[in-house]
């Protein structure tokens, strides 16, 4: 008699590599989470359905506390996947697990609210290099909900970057179309990296921590064709038509 044995399923196993932008509490954290709302007036959608890491290395806060700045995180749609930097006290059991590994990039200053140096002001040796990967180019409009990055490289689109749709590039973005949603250069740290778009229109524009809303920008620059590139720690945007 021949058994029937039966084949046990197989358990696939992938890797998935993602942005997760980090914020970096500091005390008094009243103050910080005012910050962190003019952020989110500009930019309301900027968080939502992001993986979002807490660094804690700046603020020394009791578990209550940190508790209940967990609370007002959710309040603002923000919820927190994982925690860098945290004392024993605030790791645990319905706590954001502590993480390590990651690679640390300007774009979680700007989600705080600060500047990244300028080039000038960084000593040669410790300028961050550029970013030489190989370039995205995406042949087709994008999508209102979409986002498309390159972490080791620049982004070139060949169409329109529709409104709530988000490009993310470790370098030079350049966009040959109009330009409603959020453009985010130099994540990867060079401080060389520029944007350019034939229609500006953006909901946001940022270069390593740097950064402009739609409500900040000069309105002689709507629908122009621009240049953007970090001068002395700011945007500097320039008209190309």
């Amino acid at each position: 008699m021949n058994a029937h044995v039966r084949s046990s399923a197989a358990m696939n196993l992938r890797t998935h590599s993602l942005i997760a932008f980090v914020l970096q509490p500091v005390e008094p954290l009243v103050e910080w989470l005012e910050l962190l709302d003019g952020w989110l007036a500009r930019s309301p959608n900027f968080f939502a359905n992001k993986p979002i890491l807490l660094d804690m290395a700046m603020a020394d806060i009791s578990l209550k506390d940190y508790r209940d700045l967990l609370s007002q995180l959710m309040r603002r749609h923000i919820r927190v996947m994982g925690v860098e930097g945290a004392s024993r006290s605030l790791v645990g059991p319905h706590l954001p697990p502590n993480v390590t590994g990651g690679r640390p990039v300007d774009v979680s200053e700007a989600a705080a609210g600060s500047c990244a140096p300028s080039e000038s002001e960084a000593p040669l040796a410790e300028r961050p290099p550029a970013v030489h990967g190989r370039t995205l180019i995406v042949d087709s409009p994008v999508r209102s909900g979409q986002t498309i990055s390159n972490l080791e490289g620049d982004i070139t689109i060949v169409g329109r970057v529709a409104s709530g749709a988000e490009i993310i590039a470790g370098g030079s973005v350049h966009v040959y179309g109009s330009v409603q949603g959020r453009i985010i250069a130099g994540v990867s740290g060079a401080t060389d990296a520029r944007i350019f778009c034939t229609e500006a229109r953006a909901e946001l524009l940022c270069i390593g921590g740097a950064y402009a809303t739609a409500e900040e920008m000069d309105p002689k620059t709507e629908g122009k064709s621009l240049e953007i590139r970090l001068a002395e720690g700011q945007l500097n945007i320039r008209i190309l038509n």
